[in-house]
């Protein structure tokens, strides 16, 4: 099918600009000289690259942990209405057993989306500290071990992307090795290490981190921590939770200043009880509420489960707290994409996938393309 989104603003190449935007099938095309099968009228609306969530665990009740194909492509249809074009279904440390089983649910799942793309998978764990577990499963963790690490590999068949690790771990240069020769991005987390350690781990290759400021040491003025090792050293990539709850959103702005909005990767983290219309509320087994925009364990709201945001929300918060439009769709697409490798994702350029969002003047989306099919909206 030939789409034509004509007279929109779009971004392209930390810009915006009036423009034409064409797609051929799935992917965005040249202007082209015939009459296109479905016509959008982009007056008044912007267009950004679909957004891409590398780190979610759960959306619309349905989560990882359900260790379901009919699961992770619920959360696709799900993703799709919030603008997300690509996502990393995000596996929690847990029993071997546990974890293997939910990647085979992904496996199963990846190829028969209709939604959102299963970009690859996110591992937490199992290598992270005992004293940074967070919603963990304590039993479920592990010192480094090879055999681990390439059996989680294999039940992936090359879908694992990413891999949450804890850099002070004995063992950890064994694991950093085989992960950059098998394309795995290492992301320091969940983790107790010195400014030390962590400059070690920056050393044998884990140069992302995973939630930054969150489950791991603290910027201090004689102890600099994960946290100092990400801000401090430019060849260090960093994602952060964009809900402005758990970071404050001074600080979130600070770091995409600092770092650059190459070097951020905005996620939402979310649990699976984010955007469930009806039923019990859980995640990763524990009964949950809402507790001032967070999910907190049912009966003690002190006790925080995780993420209710969505990366719809995550980019409007950036725009409102001072961000263009281009630098926020940066950091929700095209920095992801090119973290991870994700080959023709994340811009709006001619050649690439045609996952393209339109926002109205208010932000709202208006319309959603994934691989070419509009997933949301209506044609004029």
């Amino acid at each position: 099918m030939l789409t034509l989104i004509k007279d929109v603003m779009a971004v392209e190449d930390g810009r915006i600009v009036r423009t034409d935007l064409w797609i051929d099938g799935d992917t965005i095309a040249a202007a082209d000289t015939r009459t296109p099968d479905r016509v959008i009228d982009g007056t008044g609306l912007t267009a950004v690259p679909g957004f891409i969530d590398t780190h979610i665990h759960g959306f619309g009740g349905k989560g990882t942990e359900d260790g379901t194909a009919e699961a992770i492509l619920t959360m696709s249809d799900e993703l799709a209405s919030e603008g997300v074009t690509a996502f990393f279904p995000t596996i929690y440390t847990d029993t071997m057993e546990r974890m293997l089983n939910d990647e085979r649910a992904i496996v199963e799942a990846k190829g028969r989306e209709s939604g959102a793309a299963i970009g690859g998978i996110h591992v937490e764990g199992p290598f992270i500290s005992p004293g940074k577990i967070g919603a963990q499963n304590p039993l479920g963790r592990q010192d480094p071990s090879l055999d681990t690490f390439h059996k989680i590999l294999s039940e992936g068949k090359g879908l694992v992307k990413a891999m949450t690790c804890a850099p002070e771990l004995p063992g950890i240069g064994e694991i950093a090795r085989a992960a950059e020769k098998e394309g795995v991005v290492l992301l320091m987390g969940h983790t107790d290490a010195t400014y030390d350690e962590a400059m070690r781990g920056v050393g044998m290759g884990i140069r992302h981190t995973t939630h930054l400021f969150n489950a791991m040491s603290g910027l201090m003025h004689r102890y600099p921590g994960v946290v100092g090792a990400a801000l401090m050293h430019d060849e260090v990539n960093v994602e952060i939770i964009g809900d402005g709850k758990h970071v404050h959103k001074d600080i979130i702005m600070f770091v995409i200043r600092t770092k650059g909005t190459d070097k951020v990767a905005i996620i939402t983290d979310s649990l699976r009880p984010t955007n469930q219309r009806e039923g019990v509320l859980t995640a990763n087994g524990v009964e949950v509420e809402m507790g001032d925009g967070l999910w907190v364990t049912k009966g003690n709201p002190d006790l925080i489960q995780g993420s209710s945001l969505t990366m719809h929300k995550a980019f409007r918060n950036l725009v409102g707290w001072g961000l263009t439009i281009p630098e926020a769709s940066a950091v929700t697409s095209t920095t992801p994409a090119r973290i991870y490798g994700l080959k023709g994702m994340g811009c709006l350029r001619q050649g690439y996938r045609a996952d393209i969002v339109l926002l109205d003047s208010s932000l709202g989306i208006r319309n959603v393309f994934i691989g070419g099919e509009m997933r949301c909206g209506t044609a004029n």
